[in-house]
C-alpha cells in the first residue's frame, strides 16, 4: 500500500517543476489562466495517484505526461481559440524564468503550430529532450518525433522564415 503523501512530500515537487510546466503548457494553450487550472490537475493526479519513482527524471517525465495529456483533454473539450497579442505572451515567459529566444518571430512560430508539431518542438528544442526521450513522453515513435519536427522546420520553411539560431532549423 502505497505511503500517504504530506504537504511537505509535495510542497517541494511543485516548486521544483511548476515553472517549467508552465512553460510547456502555456505554449499550447496561449492561456494563463487554462494553463494554472492544468497545472493544478497534473498536481492533484500526481497526489492521488502517488506514483513511485526510482528517478526524479522519471517523475518529471511523468510530470510532463500527465501535463500534456491534460492540455490535449482541455483543447479537446473548450474548442475555442483565444488571442492573446504576442507582446502578453513575452512578458507571461519572461515572468517564468525566461525562455531564451533571439527573436519575437521563433516564439511567434512556435506559437502559430497546430499541437502534434508545438510538443515535439517545445520538448525537443526548448525544454532540451532527445527524440527518444519526447517519444516517451507523447506516446508515440521516436520515428513520428523526427517526422513532427521535420515539419515544423519545413513549415518554417515555406514561411520563408530565416532563423540561423539552430532551435528550429538543425543539421543533424
Amino acid at each position: 500500500m502505497a505511503a500517504k503523501l504530506k504537504s511537505e512530500d509535495i510542497e517541494p515537487v511543485v516548486r521544483q517543476y511548476s515553472n517549467m510546466l508552465y512553460r510547456v503548457c502555456f505554449f499550447i494553450l496561449k492561456n494563463e489562466q487554462d494553463v494554472k487550472d492544468v497545472l493544478q490537475e497534473t498536481f492533484v493526479k500526481y497526489i492521488e495517484k502517488r506514483p513511485v519513482f526510482e528517478s526524479e527524471e522519471q517523475r518529471k517525465l511523468w510530470l510532463i505526461k500527465v501535463s500534456q495529456n491534460k492540455c490535449k483533454e482541455f483543447l479537446r473539450f473548450h474548442k475555442r481559440h483565444s488571442y492573446i497579442p504576442l507582446d502578453e505572451v513575452e512578458n507571461s515567459v519572461m515572468i517564468t524564468g525566461g525562455l531564451d529566444f533571439d527573436t519575437k518571430e521563433t516564439i511567434a512560430f512556435i506559437w502559430d503550430l497546430d499541437y502534434k508539431l508545438k510538443s515535439a518542438v517545445i520538448l525537443y528544442y526548448v525544454e532540451g529532450y532527445s527524440v527518444k526521450e519526447v517519444a516517451q513522453m507523447l506516446s508515440v515513435t521516436e520515428a513520428a518525433v523526427k517526422k513532427r519536427l521535420q515539419r515544423a522546420r519545413e513549415k518554417m520553411k515555406e514561411m520563408d522564415k530565416e532563423y540561423s539560431g539552430g532551435m528550429i532549423y538543425e543539421t543533424k
